[in-house]
């Protein structure tokens, strides 16, 4: 007897040393496309020095419908410049020296801890350079990075008005010259780091993407839609809407031209407001 669990023993300990232990791999969740998924809203780009806003502020219109709309899943609001104040979740202190690779490391990080690690996935929205922030944190974990999680469960992500293929030629030559940041040059058509980025990168479990985008939105115009994704939403016409109104406008209908790829493009007068679209995106998928 003492001889048996004498062996039980050594080969207990070689295996923990080896890292050889038989531990059972957790599965990644199913896909539920539901309502209860805890939800990231990541806000872009901040001027000043030092940079900073409001999350409670910018993402109000939307942490305020999507409860009204049945939305019972967790919202977090993510903050990561030094001056941000009134966010839920904090993955940096940093000026707009920090890199949009750096940002989004840090924002896989904080799903995982909060989320993946207890085997639970989420729901991701991200304004303008935070659609590049999701991107960034998505493309090191698809491509296996040191310094990311090893997995991260993201079930679905919508960008509203991201400039994927970079910036609008003059809000480019505006970022460049006034403040001539990190942020700026990551932002630029056909940086470095554009270049990085992923196409659509997935999950653990897969990742189905929405790209939304307005005519009127002059800083990003239609690179909004310049990534290849899942669906995609464009607002044509003359709305009047600045950049940040993707953010604003929950009720209402509107013009819409819309995809569910492979599918041909269809048209609508009847289309929901952006934030509504975003919702729908986050719960439907293909049939929203």
């Amino acid at each position: 007897m003492i001889r048996r669990w004498s062996a039980f023993l050594a080969a207990a300990i070689a295996a923990l040393v080896l890292g050889t232990a038989a531990v059972p791999a957790q599965a990644a969740p199913a896909r539920d496309d539901s309502n209860t998924e805890a939800v990231y809203f990541v806000k872009g780009y901040s001027k000043g020095s030092p940079p900073g806003a409001n999350c409670k502020t910018y993402w109000k219109p939307a942490t305020t419908a999507f409860p009204q709309w049945g939305w019972q899943g967790k919202l977090h609001t993510v903050g990561f410049y030094t001056r941000d104040r009134g966010c839920s979740v904090t993955i940096a202190r940093r000026g707009t020296d920090a890199s949009l690779r750096t940002l989004g490391r840090a924002l896989a990080k904080d799903i995982y801890r909060r989320h993946t690690s207890k085997g639970k996935s989420v729901d991701l929205v991200g304004h303008s350079m935070g659609g590049l922030i999701v991107r960034a944190a998505l493309t090191g974990v698809q491509q296996k990075l040191p310094g990311w999680p090893t997995k991260l469960y993201v079930e679905d992500v919508v960008t509203l008005g991201t400039p994927h293929d970079g910036l609008s030629t003059l809000a480019g030559i505006g970022c460049s010259l006034a403040y001539g940041t990190r942020q700026c040059q990551d932002m630029r058509h056909e940086s470095s780091f554009l270049d990085w980025a992923a196409q659509s990168p997935q999950g653990t479990q897969g990742t189905d993407w929405t790209l939304i985008g307005a005519a009127d939105d002059d800083v990003v115009d239609d690179s909004a839609l310049r990534m290849s994704a899942s669906h995609d939403v464009w607002y044509p016409g003359s709305n009047g809407w600045s950049h940040g109104a993707l953010t604003d406008i929950t009720t209402g209908t509107y013009a819409m031209n819309y995809r569910n790829w492979p599918t041909p493009p269809l048209e609508t007068q009847n289309g929901a407001a952006p934030i509504r679209a975003a919702m729908n995106a986050l719960y439907w998928e293909k049939d929203w």
